[in-house]
């Protein structure tokens, strides 16, 4: 479900205003991370390595055309940053500097619920994690990279707000729609054994905890990973919208054993999507104000000539 044309008005009037007019507007009366980064300022946080790296022959292809006959050739894959996924703990706030009017400017479209909590300590050692997310589209692209290799580079769509949890309030806090839209799919949940104990690649983010229902509530131990396993929810949430309220398009959904890479509140190298070595993502990573961003990269394959980019299966995180 997308936003009538009253309210995405007043996006677009919004967006026109300028840089200066944007900083005023998000730094006054904000928290420290708001309008801590900015397009330009992602792109030279992009993990070149992680592209390169991922980067290899997975098989050849041959394929009729006009008017040679058939064309061979090599199949490829590799990671490429395709969006951005936000955790915050206050509504409407952001990181992102292009885009914290916009967000407030929202406030009057949210419609259930008032703010992200966090609970205390349970006694069994989990507590309760909730924080609002957002997505945004975030394919660049680099063109130097496929000068030093045949990269998989995947369609450009524009710099933009995918999905907003306030104005998906309801789903995002209840999981309703996860039980009138998949019934089977959470009745299945109930009675298979938690992510922690046997990973699934579709249904699990390796051990960090489940894809559904897609809510921004977790109990976890660790706010870090809690923040990780609700960002891609909200991915999912943007790359399959039906039955929730979206804003825009977001065509690739996150997956096991693909990439996020930590941007604030610790810039990190990319990770694989469900990784057990859960100490490594933690340590130093934990944010005052309970507030995170990451890139999402997805793994592509491509036959230049024979087959588009494609985006892979989930695949074990190893």
């Amino acid at each position: 479900m997308k936003l009538g044309p009253a309210l995405l008005s007043i996006l677009m009037s919004l967006m026109a205003a300028s840089p200066a007019v944007l900083q005023e507007a998000v730094v006054t009366g904000g928290l420290p991370f708001e309008a801590t980064e900015s397009f330009p300022s992602l792109l030279l946080r992009v993990d070149v390595s992680l592209i390169l790296a991922s980067w290899r022959i997975v098989g050849v292809m041959a394929c009729p055309a006009v008017p040679t006959g058939v064309i061979t050739c090599v199949i490829v894959e590799n990671a490429y940053p395709v969006g951005l996924l936000e955790v915050v703990r206050r509504p409407f706030a952001t990181h992102l500097l292009e885009f914290g009017p916009i967000l407030k400017g929202m406030a009057p479209a949210q419609l259930f619920g008032s703010t992200s909590s966090h609970g205390p300590n349970a006694a069994d050692g989990t507590g309760l994690q909730f924080a609002e997310a957002h997505v945004y589209s975030f394919s660049p692209q680099i063109p130097v990279l496929s000068q030093v290799l045949p990269l998989v580079i995947p369609p450009a769509i524009p710099y933009g707000l995918a999905y907003s949890s306030e104005i998906d309030g309801y789903f995002w806090r209840t999981g309703l729609a996860e039980w009138l839209l998949k019934p089977g799919e959470m009745a299945r949940k109930q009675l298979l054994p938690a992510c922690s104990v046997i990973p699934r690649t579709q249904e699990c983010a390796g051990v960090w905890g489940s894809y559904v229902p897609r809510i921004g509530f977790t109990v976890h131990p660790s706010e870090v990973l809690a923040a990780y396993l609700q960002a891609l929810r909200a991915g999912r949430v943007a790359s399959d919208p039906v039955g929730r309220v979206v804003l825009g398009s977001y065509p690739y959904e996150p997956r096991t054993g693909h990439y996020l890479q930590m941007i604030r509140p610790s810039l990190r190298s990319g990770t694989l999507i469900g990784t057990p070595f859960t100490r490594l993502l933690e340590a130093g990573s934990l944010s005052a104000q309970g507030a995170y961003i990451f890139i999402h990269y997805g793994i592509f394959k491509e036959c230049k000539g024979c087959m588009p980019p494609t985006l892979v299966e989930a695949r074990l995180p190893l």
